[in-house]
């Protein structure tokens, strides 16, 4: 209590207000805080301290479902699904290494053309994510690895893990759903911001789906 007492006069004391106000009360200062100090604290009680952290906000202005630390390379996928379905592009973007890269299948780039598929980086990525979700309003939604969850890790060394496996895309702009599935292969690096994205690469296809390379070549290129 005598320590609070001690901050609080040393904060009203740089105040000439103060000085005036003691004066008209003919109190000393010490008289005067241990008046008002048991008030103040009061107040700070029943109307919650104003130091209290304030919860943090979540990417999106609400729009995602809460950001995850990427703290494993595991953790990329979590925020990569929800930021595809999201009305916001936060957590897909934040998963994104600034050097991503996507790589259709050979098949695929001759099906639409090459230039669709050309310099295919981050900021690429992140246009047709945003005209996707105005195209196909009513459902998206990724799985990354089989009807388990499953990928494989091909290749684990500091800073760097590969997965490869498969994905499966939904989306529709109303009564009809479309699906885009394959099989891929994701580098995943370590940065000071955790786990990140850093390739994508079609490698084969799942069925008779058509792969996201179709999906991504057709919106850039439409």
């Amino acid at each position: 209590m005598k320590r609070v007492v001690r901050v609080l006069q040393k904060l009203l004391e740089s105040f000439s207000s103060y000085r005036k106000l003691l004066n008209v009360c003919g109190k000393t200062a010490g008289e005067f805080m241990g008046r008002v100090a048991p008030i103040i604290l009061l107040l700070l009680v029943v109307g919650g301290c104003i130091f209290e952290p304030r919860e943090p906000e979540q990417p999106g202005g609400g729009e995602e479902t809460n950001w995850i630390v990427p703290l494993t390379a595991n953790d990329v996928f979590l925020n990569l699904t929800s930021g595809f379905s999201a009305a916001g592009n936060s957590n897909y973007e934040r998963s994104l290494h600034e050097e991503f890269t996507f790589k259709p299948r050979p098949e695929d780039e001759a099906a639409i053309g090459g230039d669709a598929f050309e310099n295919w980086d981050k900021s690429v990525e992140m246009e047709f994510l945003t005209r996707l979700k105005g195209e196909y309003p009513v459902k998206r939604s990724i799985r990354f690895g089989d009807e388990n969850g499953h990928l494989k890790k091909v290749k684990e060394q500091a800073g760097l893990v590969e997965f490869e496996g498969e994905y499966r895309i939904e989306i529709s702009a109303g009564a009809d759903v479309e699906v885009y599935a394959g099989k891929a292969r994701f580098i995943m690096v370590e940065t000071s911001l955790g786990w990140m994205l850093k390739e994508w690469e079609d490698y084969d296809i799942v069925g008779s789906y058509p792969t996201s390379g179709i999906l991504r070549g057709r919106l850039r290129g439409g």
